[in-house]
């Protein structure tokens, strides 16, 4: 999303790009240092603004990334289905799958009467009247297969309200796009025991149903990094701003109640140091923890350039060469990014 197609719907209208890199400046101060005040900037047009402006423009290609993980098939699925936004700021991840391609209606779900108003005025300054409905709390009688979303909403919420959200709700599909930090994992672990225990189908980013294999691990925690590029005046906001906004590490779970097939058996959790001679990855391989080693002897210059811009949450299928000590000497036979 380009902020030069974004700037006129704003609420508040920077006089400059300077200007706005003030607001950014005292959002982050906000988000960081003074976070007993971190909701003050709700009641104020121009710090909405400004989160618009970069974080609705830099979180947006979040969703697509996120898509590449998932089945084919869920994706025709969600496509057909009304999105239930929940959390919806400015309607950042609304506008996401609209520009993705969602045929269904959309309901943002956000309780900031000023975020409300944002995400409107965008919206019907991109595509007039379109399919939106908005709403504090309450979901209105939706038909046909529901898509709930959460975009950096679950963390705040924590897991016993996002669960008492979603019995609410009775969605068909969920996805959860939420920060990639060591504190929200434990919660988001709940949300999995609880969702499972519903007979929901996990679909990204675990093997299978069976426990994390960090559940009990104070060290580790599964998250995910997306690359992902910006318009040329959102990438000018970001150096202005120096905020780096390419490499996004992010908790990305996918369930349905439907089932798509088997899902991949082995995902990168963790890229190790490289050495001289080899890539070191750690991965979930049916849902235990390993320490892949690939050595670089049998890949072209152009294949190891390619295998270290591999991040986790890539899906792999591999043959064993060698148990060597403490770790797995594999051939890759496929790689999914």
């Amino acid at each position: 999303m380009e902020l030069s197609r974004l700037r006129p719907h704003l609420l508040y209208e920077f006089k400059s790009d300077h200007d706005l890199v003030k607001a950014i400046e005292e959002l982050s101060l906000k988000f960081t240092k003074e976070r007993s005040q971190i909701s003050d900037y709700l009641n104020d047009p121009r710090l909405v603004s400004a989160y618009t402006a970069f974080y609705l423009t830099t979180n947006i290609p979040k969703l697509e990334a996120a898509f590449k993980w998932l089945p084919e098939l869920f994706l025709a699925d969600l496509k057909k289905s009304s999105l239930i936004d929940l959390g919806a700021g400015p309607g950042t991840y609304s506008l996401a799958f609209k520009e993705w391609g969602g045929e269904g209606e959309i309901i943002q779900v956000e309780k900031s009467r000023l975020m409300r108003e944002q995400g409107l005025k965008i919206w019907r300054g991109l595509y007039g009247e379109g399919k939106l409905h908005q709403t504090d709390t309450v979901i209105k009688s939706i038909s046909g297969e529901k898509f709930l979303l959460f975009g950096h909403s679950a963390n705040e919420m924590g897991a016993f309200e996002t669960m008492r959200f979603i019995e609410r709700i009775d969605p068909d599909h969920i996805l959860f796009i939420e920060p990639g930090t060591k504190d929200f994992f434990p919660e988001m672990l709940q949300i999995r025991q609880a969702l499972l225990s519903q007979k929901f189908n996990i679909l990204f980013p675990c093997p299978n149903s069976t426990d994390c294999p960090m559940k009990n691990s104070e060290t580790d925690w599964c998250h995910q990094f997306v690359n992902v590029s910006h318009g040329a005046d959102v990438e000018r906001l970001s150096q202005m701003a120096k905020k780096d906004r390419k490499l996004l590490p992010l908790i990305v779970h996918a369930y349905s109640k439907k089932s798509y097939g088997k899902n991949p058996s082995e995902r990168l959790v963790r890229v190790l140091p490289e050495t001289k001679f080899s890539f070191d990855w750690e991965v979930c391989a049916e849902n235990k923890l390993e320490r892949y080693q690939i050595m670089k002897r049998p890949y072209s210059n152009p294949e190891q350039k390619v295998l270290r811009q591999v991040l986790s949450g890539a899906s792999l299928e591999t043959e064993l060469e060698k148990e060597v000590e403490h770790l797995k000497r594999v051939k890759l036979i496929s790689l999914h990014k």
